[in-house]
């Protein structure tokens, strides 16, 4: 009678397993390790809980939570047993050689230690495969290896779906492995919600759904299961990074960057926090900060182009154009985009380097023909340049797109109000679109008055007065339209 007590204690840790949520790992690892002291429980207890706590390193590296050790202690118990099945410390090197990521989303090597564990990974492949394969027959905590070594391991995308799944078959339907399945290659929600609502410790689901609203732009939604998922397990830098992302949407710039320095101190080789640290810094105009951040992504040499292109982005703001200008041509060795040429393009006119202005607007206007703003300071080049027929060009299509974009952020204002978004937030989001609106008048005046002043000289009088009378009454341009008006007469 004494020997069923131990026996149901185990079976009891087993059912734990199957359940599969992070709660549930935790608290069969801890009921295992207690069983470890009973005679007749130790070898199968011993097993148990390196299973376990293989399992809970395996989630914690999924989700890109913080290392509490768990894969140490696995490896230590199955070291010093005596008697537990030979596939289960194979399945430990699995488990440390897998990628550090999102679920689903391996992060990029940032040490060498990350590159040694790809290096095996390729090298093992084969092998490993073929043990998790057939340890996942009889296994929960292999089948549950082998769908993470399968779905999303960088050499195995060759793999069906569902030829991945036919491997686990024994266990279809246990929600272990019905929460892994969900996270294969894509994320299936409609699985992933009843999981939940049928075991409310399965609290790490909600960072999965909360990302699904990320996607649905529903960021209310997501905010809500991002913070619940926080107050369960703050130890997240994923969760963090993501919930920093969510508050750059929202522009909320402080919030950001707290988030990003907590993602940071549990993961010092976050090269996405770091650069997000550093536009938030940017954003909340701390440009000196901002440039020391950027210099760390330099030491790690990561994100070369764009930490180039946001020191030289603070450097400008702080007048440094030398110095802002030598990181912009490096961005440009790196970073193939719209928004390097256009702030090379404002550094050279602000050198009064004119003629390198124009040829830095007009690529980055080539690369992205629907910025009103790159339009507007190369048309205020070209008046600079008195090249009359090309300003005027230039600058009636930038007044046609100002236009356009102020319609368009009228809408955008007209919708926020109408939403259901926090009072705070969307009384910053109105602010932001208003002062973008006054920021497009003033461009619109300047490109009016410059339009009319070149067809002025190119003897156009009709159009001369057309674009001088709406600047005719403008506080800044007004006199000088007057005055122009006057020689039209």
């Amino acid at each position: 009678m004494p020997q069923a007590v131990p026996a149901a204690r185990l079976a009891a840790a087993d059912a734990q397993i199957r359940a599969g949520c992070f709660d549930c790992l935790l608290s069969a690892y801890h009921d295992y390790d207690a069983l470890r002291t009973i005679p007749a429980a130790a070898d199968a207890a011993t097993a148990g809980a390196v299973r376990a706590a293989a399992l809970l390193a395996l989630r914690q590296n999924e989700l890109g939570m913080a290392d509490e050790g768990y894969l140490t202690i696995a490896k230590g118990l199955a070291g010093a047993a005596s008697n537990i099945p030979g596939w289960l410390p194979r399945i430990l090197d699995i488990v440390d050689a897998l990628p550090r990521r999102g679920v689903g989303v391996a992060r990029a090597p940032t040490s060498d230690v990350d590159l040694e564990r790809r290096r095996r990974l390729r090298e093992n492949r084969d092998s490993w495969s073929a043990l998790l394969r057939d340890a996942a027959r009889y296994d929960e905590a292999a089948a549950y290896t082998w769908l993470s070594f399968a779905c999303d391991a960088i050499d195995t995308r060759d793999i069906a779906r569902q030829e991945i799944f036919a491997a686990v078959e024994t266990f279809a339907g246990a929600p272990l492995i019905v929460y892994r399945e969900s996270l294969c290659r894509a994320t299936e929600v409609r699985a992933l919600a009843p999981l939940l609502t049928a075991d409310a410790r399965f609290v790490e689901i909600t960072y999965s759904l909360g990302e699904n609203f990320v996607r649905a732009r529903k960021l209310d939604d997501a905010e809500q299961m991002f913070q619940r998922a926080y107050a369960w397990h703050p130890r997240w830098p994923t969760l963090t990074q993501t919930m920093a992302g969510v508050a750059m949407s929202a522009e909320e710039f402080d919030r950001a960057l707290q988030l990003y320095q907590e993602t940071l101190a549990l993961d010092l080789r976050a090269p996405d926090a770091l650069l997000g640290k550093v536009r938030a810094l940017t954003y909340l105009k701390r440009n000196e900060d901002a440039i020391a951040a950027t210099d760390e992504l330099l030491a790690e040499r990561w994100y070369l182009g764009d930490a180039r292109y946001w020191r030289a982005l603070n450097e400008t703001q702080l007048t440094r154009y030398d110095a802002a200008w030598i990181d912009i041509e490096e961005a440009a060795k790196t970073l193939i985009n719209a928004e390097v040429p256009k702030l090379a393009g404002i550094i050279a006119y602000r050198r009064q380097q004119l003629d390198v202005a124009i040829r830095k607007f007009t690529e980055s206007r080539e690369r992205n023909p629907f910025d009103c703003e790159t339009r507007f300071y190369l048309g205020v080049v070209h008046a600079e340049l008195r090249q009359w027929p090309e300003t005027a060009d230039v600058l009636t299509s930038a007044a046609t797109c100002l236009q356009n974009a102020e319609r368009d952020l009228t809408r955008e204002i007209e919708e926020l109000r109408a939403s259901n978004d926090k009072p705070e937030r969307k009384a910053r989001q109105i602010a932001k679109r208003e002062q973008q609106i006054a920021d497009g008048r003033r461009m619109m005046a300047t490109a009016w008055f410059d339009t009319a002043v070149a067809y002025y000289g190119l003897a156009k009088r009709d159009e001369a007065r057309q674009y001088a009378e709406k600047v005719a009454d403008d506080q800044q341009f007004g006199e000088r339209a007057r005055e122009l008006l006057s020689r039209l007469r």
